[in-house]
């Protein structure tokens, strides 16, 4: 298989929460790494400010003090080419632009695709083989994307879902009470503006049957519908109405296994989405419950785990979204080799619910490993999925650039 310059960025994105266990402790390492990473991704961004340059120059700094550690406790000499590029790098972005735009790595994708085809040849003649195969794979990726927006354009109208495979297993063991199978029916969207569309929907029925359903496997779903109601009762931005406060027998609610979430993506200021999964068994691959993070007034970074989407149909008519999570408080504890901006999470094992509404986009977490014994739930916040959770992470506690 063939590399490109992505393939090694995302090694190096993943390197040190891999490495911050496994090193020794103290080790020159990881804070060279780390600040080598933080100037990536300044320089990555597709937007540039004056204070994005400051604090730009400032990773620069600290990156060349930890190559002078690093020189020092291995004997490593730096004096090759690319490490020149840091004298120069501010002074390209103001007279050039954002260093996106002078990128290799367009390029090596489409030699990348040709190398793929030449392998299928017998190396005689081979660019007439290439343009053919060329043809035949444009054929299949334009029927592929057509196929892909009609079963888009169904899944938004509650036709098929991600997983019908899966689908129909699980749908299954969805009951009520008495052991009755709930039919299949569709509760609409309680406003076409929301930034959000719930999909790969499951079954609805009432609350009730939720709880009979994971009760007897799973005992974080006991009371789920007391809790559930006492949630969308609690005071708050629910929106409630009087007529929602009787406990109703006629409680309708629909699970979804798929959120589809829009938000302003800090890096450019252009509209981004996440795509975030809560499915027992995701292709049946096994279980995959996405991470997310969202508004919170008491953190100014708080995620959380998905393990269900339900959508509310109150007496009154309104529609809730609402997720149920397992939530993660920001934990003290410190890797051997801490770094500058580590960010530890440790997950609770009870769910609580949370409003659709307050959910800002989707998070990776990589799981501390080894993990402590005393503790071993513990996550890294990988701050560096992209440029927007760069900028929202490196900004959190204290405002550094815009």
């Amino acid at each position: 298989d063939f590399t490109d310059g992505q393939t090694h960025f995302d090694i190096l994105k993943c390197m040190i929460f891999v490495l911050a266990e496994v090193l020794p402790a103290k080790c020159p390492l990881i804070p060279c790494l780390r600040a080598l990473l933080q100037f990536r991704m300044m320089t990555g961004l597709r937007a540039m400010t004056e204070s994005r340059l400051t604090a730009t120059d400032g990773f620069i700094k600290r990156y060349e003090k930890c190559c002078q550690k690093v020189s020092e406790s291995y004997d490593k000499n730096f004096a090759f080419p690319k490490q020149h590029f840091l004298v120069h790098a501010l002074d390209d972005v103001r007279a050039k632009g954002v260093l996106r735009n002078a990128t290799t790595r367009t390029g090596e994708g489409v030699h990348q695709e040709v190398a793929q085809h030449y392998m299928q040849t017998n190396s005689r003649e081979a660019e007439a083989q290439i343009a053919h195969r060329d043809e035949e794979q444009e054929a299949v990726a334009r029927t592929r994307m057509v196929v892909d927006d009609f079963l888009k354009v169904m899944r938004n109208e509650g036709m098929v879902s991600d997983d019908d495979a899966g689908l129909h297993q699980e749908a299954q063991q969805f009951r009520d009470g008495v052991g009755r199978r709930i039919p299949r029916s569709k509760i609409s969207p309680g406003s076409p503006a929301n930034d959000w569309i719930l999909g790969s929907a499951l079954r609805s029925g009432d609350s009730r049957s939720y709880e009979d359903l994971h009760a007897r496997d799973d005992p974080l779903f006991r009371d789920f519908d007391p809790r559930l109601r006492d949630f969308l009762h609690s005071p708050g931005d629910t929106g409630l109405r009087v007529e929602d406060s009787f406990q109703l027998k006629n409680f309708q609610i629909e699970i979804f296994r798929c959120l589809y979430i829009s938000y302003q993506s800090r890096d450019d200021w252009k509209a981004g989405e996440d795509i975030l999964r809560c499915n027992a068994n995701w292709y049946r691959r096994g279980p995959r419950y996405d991470c997310l993070l969202f508004n919170s007034a008491d953190a100014s970074l708080a995620c959380a785990r998905l393990r269900s989407l339900i959508r509310c149909k109150l007496p009154s008519g309104r529609i809730v979204d609402v997720a149920m999570v397992n939530s993660m408080r920001r934990s003290t504890w410190r890797s051997r080799n801490h770094w500058d901006g580590s960010v530890v999470f440790d997950e609770d094992k009870g769910l609580a619910f949370l409003l659709i509404d307050h959910v800002i986009r989707g998070a990776l977490l990589a799981p501390v490993n080894p993990p402590p014994a005393s503790k071993p739930r513990l996550h890294f916040l990988v701050d560096v999925v992209d440029g927007d959770m760069f900028l929202r992470c490196l900004n959190a506690d204290t405002h550094v650039c815009y």
